[in-house]
This record gives structure tokens, sequence and C-alpha cells, in this order.
């Protein structure tokens, strides 16, 4: 009679113990989840804007010397980098969400997709701020 208590103590414990660790998973998850969907929509609408940002610098561009214009061109290149890594991201983020069942490996790739966000921001804030920057200086038409 013992052995069965003490077996069902046992099996408690560890049902517990376990049903806590899954907790503490999901809210992790639940948390960086957040972080991800807050950092898009941080950055998403700059993104959306890099186009027209890119548009107004090339013109600008024209009538520069070649030194201004290799300049111009160095900004745009990191602009399009911006963009490009956000569409990488959110197609990353795609699949992390609905592809990745696991828990734990889930939670891994949503914390590289965290940084992965942070460093998209300040590529684009960074992009953008340049470009205006030249554009500002630059332009013909002000």
């Amino acid at each position: 009679m013992k052995k069965v208590n003490l077996l069902g103590v046992v099996l408690l414990s560890t049902a517990l113990s376990l049903s806590s660790c899954n907790n503490k998973l999901k809210a992790e998850l639940e948390t960086v989840n957040t972080e991800l969907m807050k950092g898009h929509d941080d950055v998403m609408p700059k993104t959306m804007q890099i186009a027209s940002v890119k548009k107004d610098l090339l013109a600008a561009a024209e009538t520069s010397n070649d030194s201004l214009k290799n300049q111009a061109l160095e900004i745009s290149t990191s602009l399009q980098k911006a963009e490009d890594d956000m569409y990488l991201w959110m197609d990353n983020f795609g699949k992390a969400m609905n592809d990745v069942k696991n828990e734990e490996e889930k939670l891994k790739l949503y914390k590289e997709l965290n940084t992965e966000i942070k460093n998209i921001t300040t590529l684009t804030d960074e992009s953008i701020a340049k470009a205006k920057a030249y554009v500002a200086t630059n332009s013909t038409v002000k």
C-alpha cells in the first residue's frame, strides 16, 4: 500500500513539475511573441516609406557630383537592405509561428527573430535618416 501511495506522490509531483515548466515556456513564448509583434508594428510603416524615400534620394542625386552620387548609392543600398531584411524577417516569423510545433524550438527562433527585428529597426531608422539628410542638403527642389 505504501509503495502505491509513494508511486502516486512521485507521479503527481512529476506531473505538476512538468506542468509548471510547460506554463513557464508558454508564458515566455507569449512575452516574446508580443515583443515581436511590437517590433513589427513599429518598423513596418517605416519600411513602407522606403520606396518614396529612395525616389527622393535618387532624384536629389541626379545633379550631384560623382562623389555625392556614390554616397547616395550607398544610402540607397542600405535602404534596400533594410526593406529586404524586413520582408525576409516576416517570412521567417510566419514560418516560426505556423510551422514550428516544438515550443522550445519556437522560443529559440522567436528570440533570434527578436534580435533581428531590433537590428532591422536600427538599420531602417539610420538609412531613412541618412537619406532625408542627403535630400535636405543636396536637393535642388526644396
